[in-house]
């Protein structure tokens, strides 16, 4: 169910220009910090801590922002499976005016990025167990010409499963070199990449 691309032609697309943002994971139990963080998170949120999936580090250059999307699926068949919630803390500063707020247009909310700055929100309506549209949200993009945007984040899912919080197998690929960079896009809408 997967698309690649082969390694030449992903650095192709580099050349070409076109702009993404760089993410990689971590998983609960793989390292202190992740045992640290994610207690912090339950004290502070009460989010249940059986709840949360992996810790997604994630880097935006600049002009490079993340489209409108809910962190659940709309309509979706599967909600027990889906995010509840989101955890996102800043860990740098841009500037008055470098971009990269966090925007939640139906709500009329736009967050500047700032060192130490967590957010929390619900994506789901707890009662329906229904992904909630107003939770609707971008990354803008990065303004500042030299400094990238970073973050740290946390899904959590209505109900605890089996796979949840574990990092699963990749998908067969074809022999590449190590700490070859894949590139991994919404399949909805034209969706935004990340490499």
């Amino acid at each position: 169910g997967t698309m690649c691309l082969n390694q030449t032609f992903s650095r192709q697309l580099e050349k070409w220009g076109l702009k993404w943002s760089y993410s990689t994971a971590f998983y609960p139990g793989e390292s202190k910090f992740s045992k640290i963080f994610g207690k912090r998170i339950e004290e502070a949120t009460l989010l249940n801590e059986t709840h949360g999936g992996k810790f997604q580090i994630t880097s935006y250059s600049f002009d490079v922002g993340y489209k409108e999307h809910t962190d659940c699926v709309l309509d979706s068949k599967y909600s027990h499976r889906d995010r509840y919630a989101t955890f996102l803390v800043y860990l740098n500063d841009l500037g008055a005016d470098g971009g990269g707020e966090t925007e939640f247009p139906e709500l009329g909310v736009n967050v500047k990025p700032r060192e130490a700055r967590a957010l929390t929100w619900n994506n789901m309506n707890y009662e329906t167990g229904k992904c909630e549209p107003k939770s609707i949200h971008r990354a803008g993009k990065v303004k500042h010409q030299v400094k990238k945007k970073y973050i740290i984040q946390r899904w959590y899912y209505l109900n605890n499963f089996y796979t949840l919080g574990t990092r699963t197998e990749e998908a067969p690929l074809p022999p590449r070199p190590a700490m070859t960079p894949k590139v991994s896009c919404d399949q909805y809408d034209f969706g935004s990449c990340r490499m």
